[in-house]
């Protein structure tokens, strides 16, 4: 009971232990699956990452359970695989997976910590056969020292790349490689530093520059209240028409009053030359990723060369809770990253996630949306279409569709859902347009004072005449919110009484024949092939024991899939 009281049905979700950021998503065309690794910690709820947990899907939201790509191994990352990215290359007619993460061999790792020498390096593992088996490369770690050596509060989490703009603004070959990692330099700041090569394989990877040089604690830009952090994790770069765009996770101070100290931030602008002839990222608009728990944002192209990205949207439980549970952690909803473009409003200039350009007359935004293939997750046509009809829901697990049309500005609106009768325990969604809000106000949410209560909520801002259009999904312990293709805010919640499952509305006055409403209960089981079994455990853990114990050799095991990979080596 304790296993499956808050836990997620339709999300991504490893089979049990504590996992958290989504690190290796790719699409493979020749067995038309996607590979999506995450970090996982097999055998307790305590964070941590040992292993590269992954799945493969057909169509990105069912999902069936694959062996790990990679444990820890017993040197260079004898204490951890942390999070990276991988690449997919056709070589010689045959497709070839590079796993790129960071190998790390003593702790602990935090921007509060003293650096340890040596604790952070940079490898890769290789796969020949789409990813059923890995294999270390020979040459393994292929990065050893961080460029502010002892002033680093962090340097791990390689994204590897080509990129057309860098390689024009370099004077590079095209199929040039880039690897960009999270960083930060006591002191001083977070930054992300660049290397690149030729090679995916070769040890050869040449320092670049330090891209991105903020100040600790300074002002995101002259537009907005927020603040840098400390360090970077998690940092993602791409290009689209004529804007580079980067994704960072920001580590706050204990301070913030955000979940963990964690932000998730993506900035607009471009690559340029500094002083000194090195690229460096300018910023000309910037935004929240996700204004709630989502984190450790990870992107990949699907087969429709759409931008998707997942992200990690942590427990906000009390430990009891997590410890009893057996699990920790799971994935948002696929999304989608599209730029948005719109023609120049004059009363919008001072919104930093606008970019405008004066001499076109056109200002663009990120835009973040559910995938496509979230739609599959819905069983038939909806089976509310009437508002008043929303009263008489009773599930833990569904999506709504709304919009609100012929606003003036001043509205709010309120949704409750996972509400108790009586409405003694309710999650609300505030949408305050007066106020250019949206708010999830936990403070009922759970009469057992099972998790966190402050509020998620973030910066909601309408273009003038513009709709107010919503999708809401609901999983259990997981609400997502979606507000006009670009505002996205993840929370988590823990209802303590199991009839905590009606929904409500309250318009304030505003005209019910302005909305519009769909409702779809009972989303698809994401992981159709677990049945009611607690997962990988007995079949890999015990191999992974007898790896790290020394107990087996090379000659012990009957097939090469089955050896250490630390064992193992290619050219």
């Amino acid at each position: 009971m304790a296993y499956s009281r808050y836990r997620p049905t339709s999300h991504f979700i490893a089979p049990h232990s504590w996992s958290n950021d989504p690190c290796g998503a790719v699409y493979i065309p020749e067995s038309r699956e996607y590979l999506v690794c995450y970090q996982w910690n097999p055998g307790t709820t305590e964070g941590g990452n040992c292993a590269w947990g992954m799945a493969k899907s057909k169509d990105l939201v069912t999902w069936e359970d694959c062996k790990p790509a990679i444990w820890n191994g017993t040197s260079y990352d004898s204490l951890g695989v942390f999070s990276g990215s991988i690449v997919s290359r056709l070589a010689a007619g045959k497709r070839v997976l590079y796993l790129y993460y960071t190998s790390v061999s003593a702790l602990p790792i935090h921007w509060s910590q003293p650096y340890i020498k040596g604790c952070e390096t940079q490898s890769v593992a290789i796969s020949t056969d789409l990813g059923q088996t890995w294999v270390r490369h020979r040459n393994n770690p292929l990065l050893t020292v961080p460029p502010k050596e002892g002033a680093t509060t962090g340097w791990r989490d390689p994204f590897v790349t080509q990129s057309q703009s860098l390689s024009k603004l370099l004077g590079l070959s095209r199929d040039t490689n880039y690897m960009m990692l999270s960083s930060g330099e006591r002191k001083r700041g977070p930054q992300l530093h660049l290397y690149k090569s030729r090679s995916l394989s070769s040890s050869s990877w040449e320092y670049v520059s330090t891209v991105l040089d903020v100040g600790l604690h300074d002002y995101i830009s002259k537009r907005s209240n927020s603040r840098w952090g400390i360090n970077f994790e998690c940092a993602s770069f791409f290009n689209m028409g004529e804007t580079d765009y980067m994704i960072v996770g920001v580590e706050e101070t204990e301070e913030s009053k955000r979940h963990n100290g964690h932000s998730l931030l993506w900035m607009s602008g471009k690559f340029v030359l500094n002083e000194h002839n090195l690229p460096i990222f300018d910023i000309r608009g910037h935004g929240m990723l996700d204004h709630g728990v989502l984190y450790a944002a990870h992107i990949f192209k699907d087969a429709e060369n759409r931008l998707i990205q997942l992200g990690w949207a942590d427990e906000t439980a009390k430990k009891q809770l997590v410890q009893g549970q057996g699990w920790a952690g799971c994935l948002g909803h696929p999304r989608e990253i599209a730029e948005i473009s719109r023609p120049l409003v004059h009363d919008v200039e001072s919104w930093p996630e606008w970019h405008i350009d004066h001499s076109s007359g056109v200002m663009k935004t990120l835009g973040i949306r559910p995938a496509p293939q979230v739609d599959t997750l819905r069983q038939g046509l909806p089976d509310y279409s009437s508002l008043e009809d929303l009263k008489t829901l009773r599930s833990k697990s569904y999506e709504l569709k709304m919009t609100f049309s012929h606003l003036c500005g001043l509205e709010k609106f309120v949704l409750d859902v996972l509400q108790s009768p009586g409405c003694t325990e309710v999650t609300r969604l505030i949408f305050d347009l007066e106020q250019q809000q949206m708010v999830v106000d936990r403070s009922r949410s759970s009469l057992q004072q099972l998790s966190a209560t402050a509020p998620d909520s973030g910066d909601l801002r309408l273009l003038p005449g513009e709709d107010l259009q919503v999708r809401i999904f609901v999983d259990v312990s997981i609400v997502e919110i979606f507000v006009n293709d670009r505002f996205a805010l993840t929370s988590r919640v823990y209802p303590s009484m199991e009839t905590s499952t009606a929904a409500a509305y309250d318009l304030n006055g505003f005209d019910e024949g302005n909305v519009k409403f769909e409702c779809w209960q009972g989303l698809k089981n994401a992981w159709p092939a677990r049945g009611s079994g607690c997962g990988l455990l007995p079949e890999l853990h015990p191999l992974y024991q007898k790896a790290e114990n020394k107990k087996m050799d090379k000659d012990s095991f009957a097939t090469r899939s089955e050896m250490p990979l630390e064992m193992a080596a290619v050219s």
